[in-house]
């Protein structure tokens, strides 16, 4: 995976707008393009860039039809500071030893070669040598804990979907729903964010509710 690539890639808004939409559930491209409001030829493109680039795969549901999904967990770090710039990429699980690390264990053993007079400066290195090991050791923890976070929140995100589909009638229902668990909304939002005109939205809403799946407190719709 060459970072520069991937960097250049996620430059373009539209792809990372459709892995943001891809982090919910799976889309197959038309589904994605009225969304996003974006062309079916250039989702296809968008899309098949994204997969080249081993960011997301497709299969075929039992009707044939092709949805895309995220392909796997990848991080990018891009590091700026005044005497040094770098971008890598990598697989959460691969999580790579820093270039830095390396060089601190080489200046260590240099360190045990010099000469007495050089001992203040020695032992001055060695205790930040120390910190930035500890600082290191945290943020592998942060990984972990990161990577441990995003797995309990795709599994949530599945559940949910489920839970979605079950009290569902039919896909705008299902949109409805799927809308609402990112918070509380208002009919004409609901209409305005789904691109569904409002009166459908209202109708739906209405039929949920007798379901109770939604309920409506003052002008905002939420869930249950």
């Amino acid at each position: 995976m060459d970072p520069v690539e991937l960097l250049d890639i996620l430059g373009n808004e539209n792809r990372r707008r459709i892995l943001q939409l891809l982090s919910f559930r799976p889309f197959y491209f038309n589904e994605m393009a009225k969304r996003l409001d974006v062309g079916p030829k250039a989702v296809i493109d968008h899309l098949e860039m994204l997969e080249r680039a081993g960011l997301v795969e497709c299969y075929q549901d039992r009707g044939r039809r092709k949805y895309f999904r995220i392909a796997r967990k990848t991080v990018l770090e891009v590091a700026v500071s005044p005497h040094s710039y770098g971008v890598r990429a990598y697989l959460c699980e691969d999580m790579p030893r820093s270039a830095g690390d390396q060089d601190l264990d080489r200046d260590h053993d240099q360190d045990r070669n010099r000469e007495p007079e050089l001992e203040p400066i020695r032992d001055e290195l060695m205790a930040l040598k120390g910190e930035l090991t500890a600082l290191k050791e945290k943020k592998r923890e942060l990984r972990a804990l990161l990577e441990q976070v995003d797995s309990e929140e795709m599994t949530v995100k599945q559940k949910a979907c489920q839970t979605v589909r079950s009290h569902a009638h039919n896909q705008l229902e299902e949109e409805i729903l799927a809308a609402l668990l990112s918070g509380d909304a208002e009919g004409p939002d609901l209409a305005l964010r789904l691109e569904v005109p409002q009166i459908l939205v209202e109708d739906r809403l209405r039929r949920l509710e007798e379901r109770g799946a939604v309920h409506l407190s003052g002008r905002q719709w939420s869930l249950g």
